[in-house]
């Protein structure tokens, strides 16, 4: 039987999505860091830390107060916010929670999804590959000046990337032009479901299609490996979007990041 060119967007399809993300940044977490709770995955990085957050939240089973009770002593730690992303496949007991203590929408994101094989994937003329051993910060820098759109940065900044070049089960590649590194982005799988994050263009190599050649190289690299469906989010109505939707994704559901203080901080 062939396979749907689209998936069935349900609990079932986040369910997959959400826990695939999860264990991608779990692994970048160390052990103490990590907390199983309501269904999901509470990821303690530090105070601040891009990767301090919960997922997966509510998909399973209500969330009562006990339980965000323990996911805010985790990620509170150190008096930093305390992020929780928010599905609305999530059971409305925790939208419910989160209303009664105060969290305020942080930010939107779209999800993305995409069937393997699906539709077949375009021809890109870019150049675009997994980073070889000694490359990782140089994935790490390239990455850094796509994010923030500029070409000097501070040893801080240029590290920003760092971890995800050497995090296990994470996949990084590179894309170039004129011989030079222009872009990046990652790659980890997990229960046949390749997650696609990370991805930035330096600004001067933008325009070239070189988003969609490290979009086009990381399915086929997943596909390669089994993977069955693709997923990623972004921000709504940026290039980004754009640049998944040419590639066969579809917008398969919202989510939100809940977020407030830690109490006291």
């Amino acid at each position: 039987m062939s396979q749907p060119s689209r998936p069935v967007v349900d609990v079932a399809l986040a369910r997959r999505i959400e826990r695939a993300q999860a264990e991608q940044n779990r692994s970048a977490t160390p052990a103490h860091g990590i907390l199983d709770v309501a269904g999901g995955r509470a990821l303690f990085n530090g105070p601040g830390s891009p990767l301090t957050q919960a997922l997966a939240l509510g998909l399973d089973e209500p969330v009562d107060a006990a339980m965000l009770d323990r996911l805010e002593a985790h990620l509170g730690q150190g008096g930093g916010p305390m992020p929780i992303e928010l599905t609305p496949f999530a059971h409305p007991s925790l939208a419910q929670e989160l209303a009664r203590r105060g969290y305020r929408v942080s930010e939107f994101q779209q999800v993305f999804a995409r069937a393997l094989p699906g539709a077949p994937l375009p021809t890109v003329g870019a150049e675009a590959r997994p980073i070889r051993p000694a490359e990782a910060a140089l994935f790490a820098r390239t990455v850094g000046q796509g994010f923030l759109g500029r070409e000097e940065l501070t040893d801080d900044e240029a590290a920003l990337m760092l971890s995800a070049a050497t995090m296990a089960g994470t996949t990084c590649f590179l894309a170039w032009a004129d011989g030079e590194p222009a872009g990046g982005g990652t790659v980890a799988v997990h229960d046949g479901v390749a997650t696609l994050s990370g991805t930035g263009v330096r600004e001067r190599f933008r325009g070239l299609g070189l988003q969609q050649a490290l979009i086009a190289a990381r399915l086929a690299w997943a596909l390669d490996r089994g993977c069955t469906l693709a997923s990623s989010s972004t921000h709504p109505g940026t290039p980004s979007q754009r640049n998944m939707e040419r590639l066969g994704f579809f917008v398969a559901y919202p989510k939100v990041v809940m977020v407030r203080e830690a109490p006291g901080a």
